[in-house]
C-alpha cells in the first residue's frame, strides 16, 4: 500500500516524480507493478491476477488492464445471451445489474433494449501497451522482428543462469550475479555470445550497468519520455521471465539454489542484446522508436492511455450472470433454514479443509451417516511450521505464504522394511556418477531406448498404480514427528525445533474456538487433510493444499491430532475452558482428490488409545469416496456410461495415473460460493463442489476477533483461487497458460510453450475449460453491525470488498436476513419470491445426466 502512496499506476514515473527527469531506479519500481506475481513451480500459489489495479473498483480495474495486457474483460456477447436463453440468467438479475449500474432510469432502459443486440466485437480486446504501443509500431515500420532475434538469446541466458536442477552443470560461479555472468561469458568465452559479440556491444559492455541501459535507451528510444513506456513493452513481450526475475530479486528464498539476479540487471542485458541486433541489421544509424510518426491509435502513458473504458452493455450481462448465481445460494440458504435437520446422538466428526473439492465429500459422509458431523477450516489446522520429511533435502513451509513459520518440524522413520529393494535395482532409479559431454550422449543413445519404450506403455496402457512414484495413500504412516521442543536454542537458520506445550495449546485451543468447536466432542474427531496426485503435471502444487503453500496438509493434520491427544495439551486447554473428553481420540487422515483415496495416519498411536469408532467411520467414508468419484465423473468425456460406483472409482485413479492425460482432475472449476458460519446453514444442500466451507459460530464472536482471523484468510486465499480462475477463463491467452499440450519445463521454475517461448503464467486451459467465470460469493453469518467490527480490523485487506473484487453477504444469524455490503454502506437482499430452490431425495439423484454445472438444490432429509 505504501507503494501506492508514492506513485500513481495510471501515470508515468517520469511525470509523477516532479521533476521531468528520467530516474532509472524509479521507473523500474513503477512499471514492476505490472508484472505477474507467480513463482516457481513448486510454490504455485493462486492469487488475483490483476493485483496491480486491485486498489481500483473491480470493472475500471479490469478495464485498464486490458489496455496494459491487451487482454477480453469478459466473455463474449452470445455467451451471456445463450446463458439467459438456457435460463441460467435470470430476468430479475437483468433488472438488478440494472438497477445498480449507476445510470439513470432512461438510459437503463435503452441499456436493456440493447442487451439482446447480437455484437461480435464488443468483447474485442482494446488497443494496448502490450500489442499497440511505441516498440510494436516502430518494429512494423523498420521491419525487423526483433522479438523473434533477442528473446531465444535472452530466455536460454535466463534459463540455464537460475535453473534448479535439470542441467547437470550450473552457469553462475559462486555468488556470481547475472549481470557479471553475462559479461563473463561475453568477454571471455571460446566461442562467441551472440549476439553480444558485436564491437559496438563489446565496447558498451566495459561501462557500468546504469550507463548501459541509458545508452541503449539514447540510442533505441531517443526521447527520455518515452523510456519508461518502451521499458514496460519490452517487458509485457515476455511477462513470464520478467516476473519471475522480479519475484526472485524481491525473495531470494523462492529458489532452492539461490540466484543473484534483478529486475535491472535482465534489462541491462535485454537492452544490450537489442541493440547489437539492431545494429547488425540495421546498421549503427538506424531510426530510434521516437523518429518514427506516431499516430493517434497509439496508446501513450504520457497522453493519459490507461483512463478506462469499460464496455457497459458486457458489465450489465456478466453482473446479472453473477447475481443469478449467487441468488441460487441465498435462496438455497432461506429454505434450509426453514427446515431444520434433526440432530442424531454423534458418533464422530471430522474437521476438513475448507477446500471447495470437499464440499461434495462431506455431503456424501453425512448422507451415508447423519451422525457424523464435520467442520471446515484452512487445511493447516493453525499449526504453522517448516516441514522437512524423511526424503527433503530442505524443510518447506506449511501454511498460507502470508505466515512466516518460526518453528520447524523434522520427520523420522519408523521400523525399516525387510522386503524393500535397493533403489538402484530399478530402471526408473538409475544413476550414473560420470556426466561427462560423452557419456551423456551415449547413455542417450542406448538406455533411452528402454525409456521411450516404458514410456510409450505407460501412455497406451495406464494403470491405477502411478509408475516408480509413490502416491500419497503409499506414503510410509508410521514414521514419527519431532514436535516436542526438547531446547529454545534456535536452529543454525533461526527457528526452533519443535513446539512447547503452552505453543500447542495456543494453536489446538485457537483452532477450536475459530471453527466453533469447544464443547460436544464426539468419541473419535478426524482430522482430514488433502493432496493430489498425478502424472507428468508440472502445476502439481496448484492441486495441493492452498492453506499449506501448495503442499499436502498431511504433516498440519498428524501434527494437530497429536497435539490434541496429548494429556498435557489438554491440562492446559481445560483451564483455558475447553474440555476434550478423555474418551475422545482424534485421527489424522489424508484425502487424494485426484484418487479419491484415504490414508489414516499413525496408526500405531491407537493401540495405546484405541478408537471403537474409526471402522465404522472408515467404512462410511470408503462409500463416500466412490460416490465422490462418481459426482466428478460426470464431468469428463471419457468416464464409464455405467452408473456403478466402482467403475468411477476406477476411472479416477486411472486418470491420476495416465501420463497422457492433462486433466487428473479439474480441481476449483466452477469455485463460487465461500461460506462461513455453523454447519446447519448447508447441512442438506448440494452445492455441486462449489463452496469453500469454513465453519464459525457467531454466537461465540461478539466482537468479530475470529471473523478477523478467518477472513484475513478467506480474502487472499479464497478470493485469489476464485480471480485466478476468472481471469484465466475469461482470456486463457492473455491471462492464462494456454494449453498444456506444448508445454515444457524450464529450469524447474515454469512451464514454457516448447524450448524457447516465455513463461506461461495462470492457469492452462484444462484447469479452467469448465469454469464458469464469476466472482466469488462470501455469506458470513453474523450482523453486519459486528461485521464492521471485524473489517476496522483487517483495513489492508478492505479492497477485496470495498472494491467489489469478492461480493460479501452477511446472514444475520437471529433474523436469516440477507445484507449485500457495499463500500457505500449494507443493502437488505430481497430474494424474488417466485423462485423456487428444486429438490431432490439425495444428490445421486441431482447428477444423472448432468454435464454442466448444476443449481443449488434442497436435499430431502433422509438415511442414505
Amino acid at each position: 500500500m505504501a507503494y501506492r502512496e508514492h506513485h500513481s499506476l495510471m501515470e508515468s514515473a517520469y511525470e509523477t516524480n516532479g521533476l521531468h527527469k528520467f530516474d532509472l531506479d524509479a521507473v523500474i519500481d513503477h512499471i514492476a507493478h505490472w508484472l505477474p506475481t507467480q513463482g516457481p513451480l513448486k510454490d504455485f500459489i493462486h492469487h488475483n491476477t490483476l493485483h496491480a489495479v486491485q486498489h481500483l473498483p473491480f470493472h475500471e480495474g479490469v478495464a485498464i488492464a486490458a489496455k496494459i495486457f491487451g487482454a477480453r474483460s469478459y466473455l463474449p456477447l452470445e455467451d451471456y445471451q445463450q446463458l439467459h436463453r438456457r435460463g441460467r440468467i435470470k430476468d430479475f438479475a437483468i433488472d438488478w445489474a440494472l438497477a445498480h449500474s449507476g445510470c439513470a432510469k432512461q438510459k437503463q432502459e435503452q441499456l436493456r433494449a440493447s442487451l439482446f443486440v447480437k455484437d461480435d466485437a464488443s468483447h474485442y480486446p482494446p488497443l494496448s501497451l502490450a500489442s499497440n504501443g511505441i516498440r510494436t509500431a516502430w518494429l512494423t515500420h523498420i521491419e525487423v522482428g526483433l522479438n523473434v532475434l533477442a528473446h531465444p538469446v535472452l530466455f536460454r541466458l535466463l534459463g540455464n543462469f537460475l535453473d534448479q536442477g535439470i542441467s547437470r552443470w550450473s552457469l553462475p560461479k559462486d555468488e556470481e550475479n547475472f549481470w557479471d555472468c553475462v559479461l563473463r561469458l561475453a568477454q571471455n568465452s571460446f566461442l562467441p555470445l551472440y549476439p553480444l559479440n558485436e564491437p559496438v556491444v563489446r565496447e558498451l559492455l566495459s561501462k557500468d550497468m546504469d550507463q548501459v541501459i541509458r545508452v541503449c535507451l539514447e540510442k533505441i528510444v531517443g526521447d527520455e519520455q518515452l523510456y519508461e513506456q518502451y521499458l514496460l513493452e519490452m517487458l509485457l513481450a515476455h511477462p513470464g521471465w520478467a516476473g519471475m526475475v522480479r519475484i526472485i530479486e524481491q525473495n531470494p528464498q523462492a529458489l532452492l539454489a539461490r540466484r543473484n539476479i534483478s529486475l535491472k540487471q535482465m534489462i541491462a542485458v535485454e537492452l544490450a542484446i537489442e541493440l547489437a541486433l539492431l545494429n547488425k541489421k540495421k546498421g549503427p544509424n538506424f531510426p530510434n522508436a521516437a523518429s518514427v510518426p506516431h499516430s493517434e491509435t497509439i496508446p501513450l502513458l504520457k497522453n493519459g492511455a490507461l483512463k478506462p473504458k469499460i464496455p457497459l452493455k458486457l458489465r450489465i450481462w456478466h453482473e446479472a450472470m453473477e447475481w443469478s448465481l449467487h441468488s441460487e445460494l441465498l435462496l438455497g440458504l432461506q429454505a434450509n433454514a426453514a427446515a431444520p435437520a434433526a440432530k442424531p446422538a454423534l458418533e464422530a466428526q471430522a474437521l476438513f479443509c475448507l477446500d471447495d473439492r470437499e464440499c461434495s465429500l462431506r455431503r456424501y459422509l453425512e448422507e451415508i451417516n447423519p451422525a457424523i458431523e464435520t467442520f471446515g477450516a484452512a487445511g493447516f489446522f493453525g499449526i504453522d511450521f517448516l516441514y522437512q520429511g524423511l526424503d527433503d533435502a530442505y524443510p518447506v513451509a506449511q501454511c498460507p505464504n502470508i505466515i512466516t513459520p518460526k518453528h520447524l518440524i523434522k520427520e523420522s522413520g519408523g521400523k525399516p522394511k525387510a522386503d524393500s529393494k535397493p533403489k538402484a535395482d530399478d530402471l526408473a532409479n538409475l544413476h550414473f556418477s560420470a556426466h561427462s559431454l560423452f557419456r551423456g550422449w551415449l547413455y542417450t543413445q542406448t538406455l533411452g531406448i528402454g525409456y521411450a519404450a516404458r514410456m510409450a506403455w505407460n501412455v497406451f496402457r495406464p494403470g491405477s498404480k502411478l509408475p516408480g512414484i509413490r502416491t500419497l495413500s503409499e506414503v510410509d504412516s508410521h514414521s514419527h514427528l519431532h514436535l516436542v521442543r526438547e531446547s529454545d536454542e534456535p536452529t543454525e537458520d533461526g527457528y526452533l525445533l519443535g513446539f512447547s506445550f503452552t505453543e500447542m495449546a495456543d494453536r489446538v485451543g485457537k483452532l477450536l474456538r475459530n471453527i466453533g468447536l469447544t464443547q460436544n466432542f464426539a468419541p473419535l474427531v478426524v482430522i482430514v487433510a488433502h493432496g493430489s496426485s498425478s502424472v507428468n503435471n508440472p502445476h502439481f502444487a496448484a492441486y495441493d493444499c492452498g492453506a499449506c503453500s501448495g503442499k499436502p496438509g498431511a504433516p498440519n493434520a498428524r501434527a494437530f491430532a497429536w497435539m490434541a491427544n496429548n494429556e498435557s495439551v489438554r491440562a492446559i486447554l481445560r483451564e483455558r475452558g475447553i474440555t476434550i473428553p478423555d474418551a475422545t481420540r482424534f485421527v489424522a487422515a489424508l484425502h487424494n482428490t485426484s484418487r479419491d483415496e484415504m490414508t489414516y495416519f499413525d496408526k500405531h498411536l491407537l493401540e495405546q488409545h484405541p478408537a471403537p469408532n474409526l471402522p465404522a467411520f472408515q467404512q462410511a467414508m470408503e462409500k463416500a469416496l466412490q460416490r465422490n468419484a462418481r459426482e466428478r465423473c460426470r464431468w469428463f468425456e471419457l468416464s464409464p456410461q455405467s452408473h456403478s460406483h466402482e467403475d468411477a472409482h476406477e476411472h479416477v485413479m486411472e486418470r491420476a495415473s495416465s501420463i497422457f492425460e492433462p486433466r487428473p482432475e479439474y480441481n476449483h472449476s466452477n469455485n463460487l460460493y465461500c461460506i462461513v458460519g455453523r454447519r446447519a446453514l448447508t447441512r442438506g444442500l448440494f452445492l455441486d463442489r462449489r463452496a469453500f466451507l469454513h465453519s464459525y459460530d457467531p454466537g461465540t464472536d461478539a466482537e468479530g476477533n475470529i471473523l478477523v482471523q478467518i477472513l484475513s484468510a478467506v480474502f487472499p486465499v479464497c478470493g485469489g483461487i476464485n480471480l485466478e480462475y476468472l481471469f484465466s477463463r475469461i482470456d486463457n491467452s492473455a491471462y492464462g497458460a494456454g494449453t498444456k499440450l506444448p508445454h515444457n519445463v524450464i529450469g524447474l521454475l515454469g512451464v514454457a510453450n516448447g524450448v524457447e517461448g516465455d513463461l506461461r503464467t495462470g492457469l492452462p486451459s484444462q484447469m479452467i475449460e469448465v469454469h464458469e467465470p464469476a466472482r466469488l460469493l462470501i455469506v458470513v453469518e453474523q450482523s453486519p453491525d459486528i461485521l464492521d467490527k471485524a473489517f476496522a480490523k483487517i483495513s489492508a485487506l478492505r479492497d477485496w470488498v470495498d472494491n467489489d473484487w469478492v461480493r460479501l453477504v452477511a446472514c444475520h444469524p437471529d433474523s436469516q436476513e440477507f445484507f449485500l455490503y457495499a463500500a457505500t454502506g449494507w443493502e437488505k437482499v430481497e430474494l424474488p419470491a417466485d423462485c423456487q430452490v428444486p429438490t431432490a431425495a439425495h444428490s445421486e439423484e441431482i447428477i444423472v445426466g448432468k454435464t454442466q454445472t448444476i443449481p443449488v438444490h434442497q436435499l430431502v432429509r433422509r438415511h442414505a
